[in-house]
């Protein structure tokens, strides 16, 4: 596995800046890899360029509803493909994951699948995930220095750090909490909870 690409190299007691979501789609594209396969779901295979112009424009909608460095984004059970979007979104921009299906879900904005699908909620309104989508294309998000000591996801007591989901920790395979399976995208893996 490669070393992370670290933005700002780590110190003494500084844990130094990095991207998860960088690493796993820009650094590919950048490197001329843009029409490869970076993820395989459900049989319908996603290039690093399709799956960056997605997460970016997703990233665009979380930071327009002011998710940014260490805020929670709630993930509910939403199809593979939606959840792939928003955990690398949410890396993209520095928020965490809360993985949880139930409607309590808390943070600056859940992802869950409502009456009509994938819904966006923030501020007590429901936008469709088609919609939001659209809006973010408009003004996708660039990535910004996380910490490399940052939490990527959390579910219940189980907590994934993004130097764990890039192979860079001393856990080098990140162990998925029960019901949850590994998702891997240009290096990084991260917990999905499938929508049934």
């Amino acid at each position: 596995m490669a070393a992370p690409t670290w933005f700002r190299a780590p110190a003494d007691d500084d844990p130094g800046t990095l991207n998860a979501c960088y690493d796993a789609l820009d650094i590919h594209v950048v490197r001329g890899r843009a029409d490869e396969v970076a993820l395989s779901l459900d049989g319908v295979d996603h290039t690093f360029a399709w799956l960056l112009t997605e997460v970016a424009a997703c990233a665009g909608v979380l930071r327009a509803f002011g998710v940014g460095l260490g805020d929670q984004v709630a993930l509910g059970m939403v199809p593979r493909q939606e959840g792939a979007v928003v955990v690398l979104a949410a890396a993209r921009v520095g928020a965490v994951v809360q993985h949880d299906d139930s409607a309590g879900a808390e943070g600056k904005v859940v992802v869950r699948t409502g009456a009509d699908g994938v819904v966006f909620s923030a501020d007590g309104e429901d936008i469709p995930w088609d919609v939001a989508m659209r809006a973010g294309r408009t003004d996708p998000a660039g990535t910004v220095d996380v910490p490399g000591d940052t939490v990527l996801a959390r579910h219940a007591g189980d907590e994934l750090t993004v130097l764990a989901a890039l192979g860079a920790s001393d856990d080098h395979r990140p162990t998925p909490p029960q019901g949850a399976t590994l998702v891997e995208v240009g290096g990084l893996t991260f917990w999905s909870f499938d929508a049934p």
